[in-house]
Order: C-alpha cells, then structure tokens, then sequence
C-alpha cells in the first residue's frame, strides 16, 4: 500500500495552517481561487461527477457541490475533513474522507467524470511517488474524462519566497546546473520546471490541453495588485484571464495548473 512517508509532518504544518481563508484573505490568494474554478467550470458537464484529490478545507468541492455536482473530496488532514463536513452540513450531493493521494483504493476505476488534484503534488519528494499520484488520478477517471493537476513552478520559489524572505543563497545551493529546486520535504513543498511536469504525461492515457498560471504574477506583486483601485484591478483580472495560458505568463505564477483529459 503506498503512503506518502511525510504524511506525519504534511498533516501537522496544515493541521497549524488557517488554509479555509487562504483563498479569499486578499486579491492576490483568491485570484487562484477565480483562475481555478473559471478553468472547473469550462470544463464540466451537466451532471458529471467530481473528485478533489487534496480538497482542503473544501473551497472549491462545496462551492461545486452548491452548483448541484455530485462531488466527492478527499484530504490528508484528518481536520480538513472534519471542517468540510461541518461546512457541508445538509449538502446530500457532497460527502468527504480522509485519504492518500498515492492510494484511492476506496475508488473503484473510471469512476469520476472530472478528477481535481489540487494539492498533493506539492508535497510529493521524489519521482515513484509523484508518477503514484499521476496513476491513481487518472485511473479513478473515466474515459474521455477530465482532470487538472495544481503544481508549483520553481520559479516561484524565488520570487515568492527567496526574494520576499531574503533566503535566495539557501534555494540557490539546492539547485541543480540549469536552476531547478530541489525537493525540500523539511519545508514541505516541491517544484518543478513546467516542461519538466509536462513529461510526466509522456507515457500516459491522456491527451494534453492546456497549462494555466492560476495567479501569474499577482502573487509576486501582490502588494501592488492590493492597491489597485477596483476599476483598474477589474481591467488586471480581465487581462488575467486573457493571458494565463501564455507560456511567457506561466513562471513566476505562483501556482500552475495542468489539464489534461484521459483517453
């Protein structure tokens, strides 16, 4: 049975995270709530079937079970689960477990009409494991189904962390010759070059789509994007949207989402 082996020390820094209000605490958090679910919904079918691979706190699970979606949501942490079960009190289409992202034995195959991995790839350390993750999302989706992949560029670990916590030197001595980050599982959290995430489909039954920046650079310069006044940041989200599947749009987003649908 595969398990994530940082699972102790994963559960324990979210268990300590307030991640129900990290998508909506400021304009530069909820643009990827907004790039997401804009990409969710463009995607879904009437009465498809979801599941959400690392739901959290359930932000977007409840928000599509609301839209009358059967939704299914797994998590890690045992109090995320229990937050999206108070939450989603007397939602009869939405139901919720504690589960391991290398192991949905629970589901059985060609099960979800759309599969949502929007947390587990972060926090995946080496490639047996990351290419687990792949396996079982696509094997729990239907034929002709769609799932989408969140996964953190390492550019943005630079930018969005090395910069603003004057930390560069410590990523730089875990890179490699050509600039990627090494996995720091003490942090928790993984990268990887977009082309690098892209070969990871190579060898499966899937048919690529698209790559989104889910955030671009909003989170960079959050500050400034908190500032705009809301004519003019209505005008930066719009440009958003028309941009974020450019290449040249995609590295220093924060987060990145892939979408690919299964043979």
């Amino acid at each position: 049975m595969a398990v994530n082996k940082y699972k102790d020390m994963i559960v324990d820094k979210y268990s300590n995270d307030d991640e129900d209000a990290r998508l909506t605490k400021d304009r530069a958090h909820n643009m990827e709530y907004l790039t997401t679910m804009r990409y969710v919904q463009k995607y879904l079918k009437p009465g498809d079937k979801i599941l959400e691979i690392g739901a959290g706190t359930g932000r977007y699970s409840i928000a599509l079970a609301k839209m009358g979606y059967d939704v299914t949501a797994v998590d890690l942490t045992p109090k995320y689960v229990d937050i999206m079960k108070r939450k989603s009190k007397g939602l009869k289409n939405f139901k919720c477990m504690v589960a391991d992202a290398l192991n949905l034995n629970m589901f059985e195959d060609k099960s979800f009409d759309m599969v949502l991995n929007f947390g587990p790839m972060y926090h995946l350390f080496n490639k047996k494991d990351v290419n687990k993750a792949i396996k079982e999302t696509l094997r729990v989706a239907k034929k002709n189904g769609i799932c989408m992949f969140a996964y953190l560029p390492c550019a943005s670990f630079v930018s969005c962390y090395g910069l603003r916590h004057q930390d560069v030197t410590t990523l730089c001595a875990g890179m490699d010759k050509i600039g990627r980050i090494k996995p720091y599982p003490s942090d928790i959290f993984t990268c990887f070059y977009i082309e690098d995430f892209k070969k990871l489909f190579d060898k499966t039954p899937t048919t690529y789509i698209t790559n989104v920046a889910t955030d671009g650079i909003s989170y960079a310069l959050r500050e400034w994007v908190e500032e705009l006044p809301k004519k003019e940041y209505e005008a930066f989200v719009k440009w958003h949207f028309l941009t974020c599947e450019r290449p040249d749009q995609q590295g220093y987003s924060a987060h990145l989402l892939y979408i690919c649908k299964k043979k």
